[in-house]
């Protein structure tokens, strides 16, 4: 991890969230179309906001139709994104515990999330 990452706003992590989805370099024009219901505009203004915190970066020049444009891929993974934020919560929050957010999480989510942990678990103790 970075460290702390700077906070997005919604609509930085709506562009973020069509980053993560497609998980393929996209131009302003691709993540507006990939959107849902996000105007051009936001998604340009979104964009530099994106790269000046450094969730992002360019990815390579192209055409898009016959105009040059900038197509964009993240930095920062959804997983690195959520794993800040369970950090930050656990430093803010009175009495956070990580085992009941891992309980709530199970709670929430299909019993698959079950399976991927144990996963994780096994790899950290299998180290040596």
């Amino acid at each position: 991890m970075r460290g702390e990452l700077p906070k997005l706003s919604a609509r930085e992590e709506d562009v973020m969230s069509v980053l993560w989805k497609v998980d393929k370099p996209l131009t302003g024009l691709g993540v507006t179309e990939a959107s849902d219901g996000l105007s051009h505009y936001t998604v340009q203004g979104v964009l530099r906001n994106l790269l000046e915190k450094g969730y992002i970066e360019v990815a390579d020049v192209v055409y898009s139709g016959k105009t040059l444009s900038r197509s964009y891929r993240y930095v920062i993974s959804a997983e690195e994104y959520a794993a800040d934020q369970f950090n930050a919560m656990k430093k803010t929050a009175f009495n956070f515990s990580a085992l009941n957010f891992v309980d709530n999480l199970i709670k929430s989510e299909d019993e698959s999330i079950l399976d991927e942990l144990e996963e994780v678990l096994n790899k950290y103790k299998n180290r040596g």
